[in-house]
């Protein structure tokens, strides 16, 4: 999950979670790689999809294959961006804003089946799939369960899909997954943001959703910095977070069947291991289900944003596992 702040944290919450608090608003050091990541040139585009542009910033040479990286809940594209140069030496790369989120359109009504039509319309707008060969997805969290629902709908279009960190739970036999379900039976969520009037205060505020610590300080600077617009869609001067805060009440997320034994392309997950999705029966259900199916990696001393905790140990891990799986035989 994405950016939160005072509006929505749960009353009581400690300061501690706040990881850059203490800096006040200001830009902490960052180290060369980082730098050099986010300075690297990249194509800017958007896709039309039912009505909305979906943005979406890609990396790396068209032909070569395909990766796509798809944000959480709340996020947006930059999230990536840290890390996506690292791929495109071999890989034509994008990530994308999904509806609702970063610096793309809002919507009256959000649905899964929507948001799957937006990651495909991607792929093919920032030549995902130029090469001939069918790409990859890469999915943190909610963005993890809009890559297995793509699977579920049209998983032989896709040559592998990676889940980081998303909550599963234990499906019911007869019913499949549901995940989240609409919000019909609840007050309304709030339409509009909180403004503020200078970014310094908004930047201090941030935290994970889940909670979580990062010592890492230049990425939280940056991704809550790149969370935030001085053109309030809600109205009124200031500075508000890009996420429509209506988001989720009507979005209901439900599979079918159970796409751990019947996936129609391989998967692989990857699991920080502090993280409060990786203990509970649902886990324990995902783990043996994909034991001799799927690659299941679990990163020690991380929490649910693993890659904001560890990011070099986090873009080795993936760039190993992108290079050796899936498992081809033969020519």
């Amino acid at each position: 999950m994405g950016e939160t702040d005072a509006a929505t944290a749960k009353p009581g919450t400690d300061d501690r979670i706040r990881p850059i608090v203490h800096l006040k608003g200001e830009r902490p050091p960052a180290p060369d790689w980082f730098n050099w990541a986010i300075e690297a040139p990249s194509e800017e585009g958007f896709v039309e999809v039912a009505g909305a542009r979906i943005r979406f910033s890609a990396w790396g040479r068209r032909g070569l294959p395909g990766l796509l990286f798809v944000h959480g809940g709340r996020a947006h594209r930059n999230w990536w961006r840290p890390f996506a140069p690292f791929f495109a030496d071999r890989r034509r790369v994008a990530a994308l804003d999904l509806s609702g989120m970063g610096d793309s359109d809002w919507r009256e009504r959000y649905t899964m089946d929507c948001v799957i039509d937006e990651l495909f319309a991607v792929i093919e707008g920032a030549g995902l799939n130029d090469g001939g060969g069918r790409p990859m997805v890469v999915g943190h969290s909610f963005g993890g369960w809009m890559t297995l629902a793509a699977v579920e709908r049209s998983g032989e279009q896709l040559a592998g899909a990676v889940v980081i960190d998303s909550p599963i739970s234990k499906p019911d036999p007869d019913e499949g997954y549901t995940i989240m379900r609409r919000r019909e039976d609840k007050a309304d969520p709030p339409s509009f943001s909180r403004v503020y009037g200078s970014v310094e205060e908004p930047v201090s505020r941030f935290r994970f959703l889940p909670n979580q610590p990062c010592e890492q300080h230049y990425l939280v600077d940056y991704i809550a910095r790149e969370g935030l617009t001085d053109r309030p869609k809600c109205g009124g001067e200031g500075w508000a977070w890009k996420f429509d805060p209506r988001h989720g009440a009507n979005f209901e997320i439900h599979f079918e069947r159970d796409l751990f034994l019947a996936a129609r392309c391989p998967l692989a997950f990857l699991y920080g291991k502090r993280s409060a999705f990786a203990q509970g029966e649902g886990f324990d259900a995902q783990k043996a289900a994909l034991r001799g199916r799927a690659p299941f990696i679990t990163m020690p001393a991380v929490h649910h944003h693993l890659m904001m905790e560890e990011p070099i140990a986090f873009i080795t891990m993936l760039r190993t596992l992108l290079a050796t799986w899936p498992i081809r035989v033969g020519a």
